[in-house]
C-alpha cells in the first residue's frame, strides 16, 4: 500500500459527451446536449477505471463474476462510496498557460463559473452590495432574507459564464482589492471548449442500411490541444494500484468512451495557488463577519438556503446562513458499471452555487481558523458523496458596504 495525494490532468484527444443522466435512443431523442463540466460522479467513474485498468499485475476487466466484482469493490470501492480516507478533487476545466511569473514552464490554469454574486456592468463587473430597505420586495427565500443588487447603478442581472484564477481572485478578495482582466472571462464556456454537434444516423444491425427516422444530433465538447480536466486524488492505493495510473498513459471518457490521455498536473498557475492558499482571508475575523461560501462542484443539499455543515470549527464558533444564490438545480444520475444498473437521479444545487455566512462566537483567532476550515474543503453535502468532489468550497469576502433603499 501506498500514501498518494497527486494531482492529474486529463486531456480528451476526441470531441467528448457528458451525459445528461436519461436515456438517448435515435427516434425516441433526436438531439442532446453534453453537460459541462462533467459531474463528479462522471469524473470518479473515469478515475476508478483508470486505476483498475492501470493495476500492476494487471486484473481481468473483462471478468464479470462475482469474485471478480468483489475484487475490484475491494480495490477502488463500491459505486456508492469510496474506500476509506480517499478524496478525489475536481473535475476543474484547466489549460497550460506561460507562467505570469516568468520562471519559464508552463502553469496549468484552472477556470471556474463566475459566482452570482458578481453582476455584469458595462466592461467590468461588479460586487453585489446587500440591499437595506424599509420596502416589501419579492424574494423566493422569504422577506427574513437580505436581497442583493446595486441600487445605484440600476437593475442588474448576475455576470455568469467562467472566469480564470485572476478574476476568481478579483470575486473572492472582495469589492475594491484587485483588478478585473477581461480576458479571462468568456459568457458560455471557457476558452479552450467548444461546442460542436455531430449528426448521426442509427444503422439496422441486420441490413447495414440506415434505420428510418432514426436520425440524431449530439452537442458534443471539443477541447483545445493542452486542455482538458483537472483532478487530484488522496488516499491509501493498495496494491496492485499504481499512482502513475493517473500520470501516464490513456483512458477512456464520455459516450462511446473517447479517447483521453492521463498526465501530471505539474505547476498551478500562481493566483490559483494563492487562492487555494487562502491568502486573501483575515487571520483575525471580527464577530458577526460575513463571507461568500462558494461551490465549484455540484452539491446535494435538502435545504438550500440553509444546508447542513458538516465541516468542524472550532468549539464555540457558530456559523449561519444568512442567504443562498443557489440558481436552478441540476439533475444528477449515471450508470454504474460495476453492477449494470441505473444511479438513482438526484437534484444538485449546481457548480457556483453561493451562500452568505456570518461567522460569530470564539475568539478573533478562532473564528478566522474556522474559516480556514471551510477553505479549500468539502463542508457541504453529504460526506460519502464529498469524498466524490461534490461540494467542493471556496471562502471569499462578503458584501463590504450595504445600501439604504427607497
Amino acid at each position: 500500500m501506498a500514501q498518494v495525494d497527486i494531482r492529474f490532468f486529463v486531456e480528451p484527444v476526441e470531441p467528448v459527451t457528458f451525459g445528461p443522466p436519461q436515456s438517448f435512443t435515435a427516434g425516441d431523442a433526436h438531439r442532446s446536449r453534453s453537460q459541462f463540466p462533467p459531474s463528479p460522479i462522471t469524473f470518479q467513474g473515469l478515475v476508478r477505471s483508470q486505476l483498475l485498468r492501470g493495476a500492476k499485475p494487471s486484473l481481468d476487466l473483462d471478468d464479470w463474476s462475482d469474485r471478480a466484482r468483489r475484487e475490484r469493490a475491494d480495490l477502488v470501492g463500491r459505486p456508492e462510496a469510496l474506500p476509506t480516507g480517499w478524496q478525489i478533487q475536481g473535475p476543474h476545466p484547466a489549460h497550460w498557460v506561460a507562467d505570469p511569473d516568468g520562471e519559464g514552464e508552463p502553469v496549468l490554469q484552472p477556470w471556474v463559473m463566475a459566482p452570482p454574486f458578481l453582476l455584469h456592468y458595462r466592461t467590468c463587473p461588479v460586487h453585489a452590495r446587500e440591499i437595506v430597505s424599509t420596502h416589501q420586495a419579492m424574494n423566493d427565500l422569504g422577506t427574513e432574507r437580505p436581497l442583493f443588487g446595486r441600487l445605484d447603478l440600476g437593475a442588474m442581472i448576475s455576470l455568469g459564464g467562467w472566469i480564470g484564477p485572476d478574476n476568481l481572485w478579483f470575486a473572492l478578495a472582495g469589492e475594491g482589492a484587485a483588478p478585473w482582466t477581461a480576458a479571462q472571462w468568456c459568457p458560455e464556456f471557457p476558452p479552450f471548449v467548444h461546442s460542436e454537434l455531430q449528426p448521426g444516423l442509427a444503422i439496422d444491425g441486420r441490413t447495414g442500411s440506415a434505420r428510418h427516422g432514426m436520425l440524431y444530433f449530439l452537442s458534443a465538447l471539443r477541447f483545445n490541444r493542452g486542455s482538458g480536466l483537472l483532478g487530484g486524488l488522496s488516499g491509501i492505493l493498495p496494491s496492485p494500484l499504481r499512482r502513475d495510473s493517473l500520470t501516464q498513459g490513456s483512458g477512456s471518457a464520455g459516450r462511446k468512451g473517447r479517447l483521453v490521455t492521463f498526465r501530471g498536473a505539474g505547476r498551478l498557475h500562481p493566483v490559483w495557488r494563492r487562492i487555494l492558499e487562502g491568502r486573501h482571508l483575515p487571520d483575525e475575523v471580527e464577530d458577526g463577519a460575513r463571507f461568500w461560501l462558494l461551490s465549484l462542484t455540484p452539491v446535494r443539499v435538502g435545504d438550500p438556503p440553509n444546508p447542513h455543515l458538516t465541516a468542524k470549527v472550532p468549539s464555540g464558533v457558530e456559523v449561519e446562513f444568512v442567504t443562498a444564490l443557489t440558481g436552478r438545480p441540476i439533475a444528477i444520475g449515471g450508470y454504474e458499471i460495476a453492477t449494470g444498473r441505473p444511479r438513482p437521479n438526484r437534484l444538485y444545487a449546481p457548480g457556483g452555487s453561493t451562500w452568505l455566512i456570518k461567522i460569530s462566537g470564539g475568539t478573533p483567532e478562532e473564528r478566522g481558523k474556522a474559516l480556514r476550515q471551510l477553505h479549500d474543503q468539502h463542508p457541504l453535502g453529504p460526506p460519502q458523496e464529498a469524498a466524490f468532489g461534490f461540494g467542493y468550497t471556496l471562502v471569499g469576502l462578503g458584501p463590504a458596504t450595504t445600501e439604504e433603499g427607497p
